[in-house]
C-alpha cells in the first residue's frame, strides 16, 4: 500500500495503519534527535510528540508533495531548537574506536551538528535544507564539512595525519574522497594515487571511518513499544460529514485558521531554478525605471511569461503576471489554467549572499470564481498574482526569483530574477485595535486583537482559548486520570467559525497561504483576506457563486461575525460487549453531556446465510440545550487491536434532539480466517460539542472614531 492510499485509511478511522508509516520514519528521525538532545528519553519525548502532530495534520497532507519531504519539514523544526548536546548519554558501544567516533560526534557545535545529521541520516542536499533550517546553501556546506573533517580529524590516526614527502594531507584527500576536488585538482590527484600506497591506505582508512561513522549514527533505535504509545494519545479520524449539512455548520468546524469558506487552497507550483537575469529597482511600492511592456518577460516554447507589477508594503507583496502565447492570451475559464499550481515554489526571496529566506504565498482564491457579465462592463480585468505574505527582517536589498517550469499544460524553463529596494517602499500597511472579547457557553474566550490594513490585503489576530474556570476543570479531571498529558490536544480542539463581510453581509474572501501552520494554542491566529466579495448568504442559496466586487475602503467597510464555535473535552467512557446478535439492550451510563440509553447488534448476512457484518447502533440523548455534537468513539478487541468498520451512519442524527443514535457503525471481519472476535471492546476519548446557532454580534473591523485605535506598523 503506498502513502497515500495509507493516509486515506487513517483519514477513514483506521489509526492502526499509522504504525506502518511510523515503522518507515522513526529510527532515523530518532537517530538526528537522540544525538541534538541530553537524554535518551528526551530524544524519544521528541519523536513522539513530532508524530503526534503530523497524525493530526494528516488531512491537510497533499500529495503532490513527496510524503517523506512533507513529514520531515514538521520535524526539522521541532527538532532543530535542541542546542544543548553537552550531556548526552553515551551508546552501549564497547569498542574503542566506536566510542571514539561518538565523542567526536558529541564534540561537534549544534550548528554544525544538525545540518551533519540531516544528510548524513535523511539524505538531505544543502540545497534542499536552504530555508528548512534558516542558512544559505553556502553556510550549510560549510559547517557540514567543517563536520565530517573534525570527526576525521579525530578518529584517524596520528601516524596517518602526519603524512610526509610529497602525500596529500588528510584534509585534502578527505575532499577528494568526498568529491569537492575541481577537475584539475582531481586529475593531479589520481595521477599521485596511482603510484603511492600510503595515500592509497588513508582513502581505505577512511572508507573504513565512513562505514564505523554509519552504525554509529544509525545505531539507536526506539524500542518495540513505541507505536503503541503514540497510537494510544491518537483519536480515530471522524469519516466525512453527509452532505446536507448546513453552510453555516461547516463554518463553524472550519474554525481553526479562521478559513469559514470551504473553498479548496490553492497550492504554489514550484521547481528547480535556472536563472535568467532580467534587473530593475524598485521606489515606494512601484517599480521606478521605465516599466514597459517586456521589461520583465521570458519566452520559450512559444509562451510568455511577463511580469506586469509588483506592489509592496510590510504585509504582503504582490507579484502581478500575464501569460500568453504567441502575442495573444489563449481563451481559457479561470486565470488558474495558466499555471501548475501543484508543483513547489515557484518563487524565492534570495539576498546578495545567496540566503533564501523562507515565506507563504498563494494565489487568491478569488481568481477561481469569474465575476458576473453585469458586473464585468466597465470594470478593468482583474489581473492575476502571486500575493507573498512578506517575512520578518529583510535586508534592504534582495532579489525576488521567479521559476516556473510549466505553464499552459507545457513543460519549458521561464526564469526572471527582479532585483528589490526593500529600503525604498513607503510602508502604508495600518493596523487598527480591536479589543474585543466574547465568552462562549462559558467555556471559551474569543478576543479579538487587532486588523491590519494593506493595499492588497487584510490580516485579522484573534485568540480562542478557556475560560479561567473551565481550564481548572479540565485540568483536575485529567490529574483524576493521571492524563494530564492530554490538555494540550483538547487545547488545539477548541475552534470558532468566523466569516468577514461587508455592511450588505456579501462574504469576503479569504486569501489562503500554502504550508499554513496550524495555530498554536497560545500564540494568536492570523487569518488573511482579499479585497474581494461574493454574494450575501441569500445570494449564495440563489447559486450566485461569482464575484459580486471589490472593496473600496476596507478599512471602513469590513465586519466580522461569528457563525458557530466547537469545544473538544476529555472523555473516559468504556465497556466491552459480546460481538453476537442481541436486539436493544438497556445501558445505564454517561458520557460527559451525554445520557446513554441502549445499545443492539444486528447481523447483516449475504444470500448464503454467512454474517457479512454487524451493525452496532448506541442511542442516547444529549442533556445540553442549544448545542450538538458527536463523541470520538474507538473500537477494538480485548487485546487493544483495532476493529475494522464501515459505515458512521449516526452523523444524520447529530443535530436532532431528544433520543438520538450516538454510535451506528457496521463491523465487519477481520481479513484473515479469524472472522469477528469475541468481545468488542468500545471506548470514547472525547467529546465534541458544536455551538450551531450563535449569531454573534456583528463587530466594525475598523475603529468608528477615525483619529483613535490606529496605528502605523
Amino acid at each position: 500500500m503506498n502513502e497515500s492510499l495509507e493516509i486515506e485509511e487513517i483519514l477513514a478511522g483506521n489509526k492502526n495503519i499509522y504504525h506502518q508509516i511510523m515503522d518507515r520514519y522513526k529510527d532515523k528521525l530518532f537517530a538526528v534527535a537522540y544525538h541534538m538532545c541530553a537524554s535518551e528519553a528526551e530524544a524519544e519525548k521528541l519523536i513522539e510528540e513530532g508524530f503526534i502532530e503530523v497524525y493530526q495534520d494528516l488531512e491537510v497532507y497533499d500529495d503532490s508533495v513527496f510524503f517523506s519531504d512533507w513529514l520531515h519539514e514538521r520535524f526539522i523544526p521541532i527538532i532543530g531548537v535542541k542546542k544543548d548536546t553537552t550531556q548526552q548519554a553515551k551508546l552501549p558501544f564497547h569498542n574503542p574506536h566506536y566510542i571514539e567516533m561518538e565523542e567526536a560526534l558529541h564534540s561537534l557545535a549544534p550548528e554544525e551538528k544538525f545540518p551533519f545529521l540531516l544528510i548524513k541520516l535523511l539524505g538531505y542536499t544543502p540545497d534542499k535544507l536552504t530555508g528548512l533550517i534558516g542558512a544559505s546553501k553556502e553556510e550549510i556546506e560549510e559547517n557540514y564539512l567543517n563536520a565530517i573533517y573534525q570527526i576525521r580529524r579525530s578518529t584517524l590516526s596520528v601516524d596517518i595525519q602526519q603524512t610526509g614527502g610529497d602525500c596529500y594531507r588528510v584534509d585534502e584527500l578527505s575532499q577528494h574522497f568526498d568529491g569537492k576536488l575541481n577537475q584539475d585538482k582531481e586529475q593531479r590527484m589520481k595521477d599521485h594515487l596511482e603510484f603511492c600506497p600510503d595515500c592509497r591506505e588513508v582513502l581505505h582508512l577512511l572508507k573504513q571511518e565512513e562505514s564505523t561513522l554509519e552504525k554509529v549514527l544509525e545505531y539507536p533505535k526506539l524500542n518495540e513499544s513505541f507505536n503503541d504509545k503514540v497510537l494510544s494519545r491518537l483519536t480515530p479520524y471522524v469519516p466525512p460529514k453527509p452532505k446536507h449539512r448546513t453552510w453555516k455548520y461547516q463554518l463553524s468546524v472550519v474554525g481553526i485558521l479562521g478559513a469559514v469558506f470551504l473553498f479548496s487552497a490553492i497550492i504554489l507550483p514550484t521547481l528547480k531554478p535556472l536563472a535568467s537575469m532580467v534587473s530593475t529597482y524598485m521606489e515606494h511600492g512601484t517599480i521606478y525605471n521605465v516599466w514597459t511592456d517586456g521589461t520583465y518577460a521570458v519566452t520559450d516554447k512559444e509562451i510568455t511569461l511577463e511580469i506586469t507589477k509588483v506592489e509592496i508594503d510590510s504585509l504582503y507583496m504582490a507579484i502581478y503576471y500575464e501569460i500568453s502565447r504567441d502575442g495573444e492570451e489563449p481563451p481559457k475559464t479561470y486565470p488558474f489554467e495558466d499555471v501548475d499550481f501543484y508543483s513547489y515554489n515557484p518563487l524565492k526571496i534570495v539576498d546578495e549572499y545567496g540566503k533564501q529566506y523562507p515565506f507563504e504565498a498563494t494565489i487568491p482564491d478569488h481568481l477561481r470564481y469569474p465575476t458576473s457579465p453585469a458586473e464585468e462592463e466597465g470594470k478593468e480585468k482583474e489581473r492575476p498574482y502571486y500575493l507573498v505574505k512578506m517575512p520578518e527582517d529583510l535586508p534592504d536589498e534582495f532579489n525576488l526569483e521567479i521559476n516556473f517550469a510549466r505553464l499552459q499544460g507545457q513543460f519549458g524553463k521561464w526564469n526572471l530574477e527582479i532585483p528589490i529596494r526593500y529600503d525604498k517602499v513607503e510602508d502604508t500597511a495600518v493596523t487598527v485595535k480591536l479589543d474585543k472579547k466574547m465568552t462562549i457557553a462559558d467555556k471559551i474566550v474569543v478576543e479579538l486583537m487587532d486588523a491590519t490594513y494593506s493595499k492588497n490585503g487584510t490580516k485579522i489576530r484573534y485568540s480562542v482559548n478557556h475560560t479561567e474556570e473551565e481550564e481548572a476543570r479540565l485540568m483536575e479531571l485529567l490529574k483524576e486520570h493521571d492524563q494530564e498529558y492530554r490538555m494540550q490536544e483538547i487545547s488545539q480542539g477548541r475552534h470558532v467559525g468566523l466569516h468577514v463581510t461587508t455592511e450588505e453581509e456579501h462574504f469576503v474572501l479569504p486569501n489562503y497561504f500554502h504550508f499554513m501552520e496550524p495555530p498554536k494554542s497560545i500564540e494568536p491566529i492570523e487569518v488573511h483576506y482579499s479585497h474581494y466579495y461574493m454574494g450575501n448568504e441569500e445570494q449564495q442559496r440563489m447559486g450566485k457563486h461569482h464575484l459580486q466586487g471589490k472593496l473600496e475602503n476596507p478599512m471602513e467597510e469590513l465586519y466580522i461575525q461569528m457563525m458557530g464555535a466547537s469545544v473538544q473535552e476529555p472523555a473516559f467512557f468504556s465497556m466491552e460487549i459480546p460481538l453476537k446478535e442481541t436486539e436493544a439492550t438497556p445501558l445505564d451510563g454517561k458520557i460527559n453531556s451525554y445520557q446513554l440509553l441502549d445499545y443492539s447488534l444486528t447481523p447483516v448476512k449475504d444470500g448464503k446465510g454467512t454474517i457479512r457484518k454487524y451493525a452496532l447502533i448506541i442511542n442516547g440523548e444529549s442533556q445540553q440545550d442549544g448545542a450538538s455534537g458527536d463523541i470520538g468513539w474507538n473500537l477494538s478487541d480485548k487485546n487493544g487491536n483495532y476493529i475494522p468498520t464501515e459505515g458512521w451512519h449516526h452523523y444524520e442524527d447529530m443535530h436532532k434532539e431528544g433520543p438520538k443514535k450516538l454510535l451506528h457503525v457496521d463491523i465487519v471481519p477481520y481479513d484473515t480466517e479469524e472472522g469477528f472476535p469475541e468481545t468488542l471492546v468500545i471506548n470514547a476519548d472525547y467529546t465534541f460539542t458544536y455551538y450551531n446557532e450563535l449569531e454573534g454580534e456583528r463587530f466594525p473591523l475598523f475603529s468608528k472614531d477615525k483619529n483613535n485605535g490606529s496605528e502605523t506598523d
